[in-house]
């Protein structure tokens, strides 16, 4: 009972910070800041008084959980419909507001509340992605003025997503801003529950000490992880579900979101795509950011410096405001590959350093004994990690025999290309994977002593297994049969 509390603590704290007065990275606002919200107006015709007078609200019925919809509308004027997607919380649509009026002034805006916050109703259901998507497509069905552009925020961002793998004829352009959700849920947890320990301005003698204690932290979430998941007892029946989960309208879309597998959906998907994230985000790592840029055919990413994960506060949405001017007036344009270099590389080695930051093209890459150790913009023809805590970011790997070796270490990779006879062998390893191609001429993932492998949205090509890889393995002795 205690691992179970613990794993449904996990998934409401994943989103719990998602409305505009809880970023962790910026100071906490008094609750009058959300001025529209319902617990501050309590009525429809105080909201309607509150906002300007040619914005258009109305409840309608929806038919996906059959209650009662707020909808708004601004710039009912203009020909190309925007849809403003809101996050968790209770703030609901008024999250948008900042922004609202300017885009207004180009663009016929349409946001709502979704089925449980805000002004909406709160009807028994799965509050998930797809579920909510179909609640999105309604909405556009009956208000939208031909193919629309859809800006979704963290929960928002993920329904977003799915409705443009099941809906992509009513999209024209989509914009994800600090989406949530879209890593395997441990990957997730881990960085909900890591601690900001600040290793860069710790003194010398201090920094491998603490990348330690991260390092164990890691372990630990990753163990509280790998307990059995609430939600598959309760997702066999969406019937149970929402009679569980009545009136408890965060705990319902958190938990349906952590559950939601999009690695499948994510290369197939061929709408423009602009992903924008602020790098301060402590909720929805900037590596998802990182992992989507990657695998969506058509996108490009935009990071703001210092913003946290909800950039429509009043703080920031001045910063906010330009990236979406630029995603709404250009097409994405997808970042470039590295190219192979010619003539003779250099190897590196990394012996008992700690807090380094290595980019380059490299031969062979030997790093031992190392903490705090990040691969930045690598090549390199063979990667061996021994006794080491490596990060990894756009790091491609083209070997003979063996890409990549981790041995007794714990490595968090994101954004790269791994490919050899065997991608990755890992031995007595934790190996965290988000947005990673495997290519494979033997087998995928070979381990030998007892290794944790986590996976989001990765690719695998292999003579075993060609396709998606997410989900989260504990392995002694065998190979990564997906």
């Amino acid at each position: 009972m205690q691992a179970l509390r613990r794993i449904l603590l996990s998934a409401a704290l994943l989103c719990a910070p998602l409305t505009s007065a809880q970023s962790q990275s910026e100071p906490v606002a008094p609750p009058s800041v959300c001025d529209y919200c319902k617990e501050k107006l309590l009525t429809l015709d105080t909201l309607r008084q509150a906002l300007p007078a040619d914005w258009l609200l109305q409840t309608e019925r929806e038919p996906v959980f059959g209650g009662e919809l707020l909808v708004v509308q601004a710039g009912l004027q203009n020909p190309q419909t925007l849809v403003l997607v809101h996050g968790l919380g209770q703030n609901g649509f008024t999250d948008w507001v900042s922004v609202m009026p300017q885009l207004a002034q180009r663009y016929h805006v349409i946001s709502f509340d979704f089925p449980g916050f805000g002004y909406s109703s709160s009807p028994n259901g799965k509050y998930s992605p797809r579920n909510y998507a179909r609640v999105l497509n309604g909405v556009l069905s009956r208000h939208a003025k031909g193919r629309a552009i859809v800006v979704g925020h963290s929960l928002g961002g993920a329904v977003s997503l799915r409705f443009a793998s099941e809906y992509p004829a009513q999209l024209d352009k989509l914009i994800l801003v600090d989406a949530a959700g879209i890593l395997q849920r441990t990957a997730f947890v881990k960085h909900s529950a890591r601690v900001p320990l600040g290793v860069e301005q710790m003194p010398g003698f201090l920094k491998n000490t603490i990348a330690r204690i991260q390092d164990f932290g890691n372990s630990a979430v990753e163990k509280i992880a790998s307990f059995p998941d609430p939600t598959r007892l309760l997702g066999a029946s969406e019937t149970l579900w929402g009679g569980v989960m009545a009136n408890r309208s965060n705990a319902n879309a958190a938990m349906a979101l952590v559950e939601e597998d999009f690695s499948a959906d994510i290369p197939k998907l061929q709408t423009p795509t602009w992903i924008i994230w602020g790098e301060a985000d402590t909720v929805a790592p900037l590596r998802t950011g990182q992992t989507l840029a990657r695998r969506l055919p058509l996108s490009q990413l935009l990071t703001m410096p210092g913003v946290g994960h909800t950039p429509m506060e009043r703080a920031t949405a001045q910063m906010l405001y330009p990236q979406l001017l630029r995603a709404l007036n250009n097409q994405p344009v997808t970042a470039a590959r590295p190219e192979a270099p010619s003539g003779a590389l250099t190897d590196l080695h990394c012996r008992g350093e700690t807090d380094r930051l290595y980019s380059g093209h490299f031969r062979e890459v030997i790093i031992e004994g190392c903490t705090a150790v990040k691969l930045q913009n690598v090549s390199a023809e063979r990667i061996v990690i021994r006794d080491a805590i490596v990060q990894m970011l756009n790091v491609q790997v083209r070997a003979k025999g063996t890409a990549l070796e981790v041995v007794n270490s714990e490595l968090i990779a994101t954004a790269g290309e791994f490919n050899g006879d065997i991608a990755i062998r890992a031995d007595k390893a934790r190996v965290d994977l988000a947005g990673i191609k495997l290519e494979a001429r033997r087998t995928a993932i070979e381990v030998q002593g007892f290794s944790r492998l986590i996976g989001s949205v990765n690719e695998i090509r292999s003579p075993a297994y060609t396709g998606p890889w997410q989900g989260s393995e504990e392995i002694e002795m065998g190979v990564l049969a997906p």
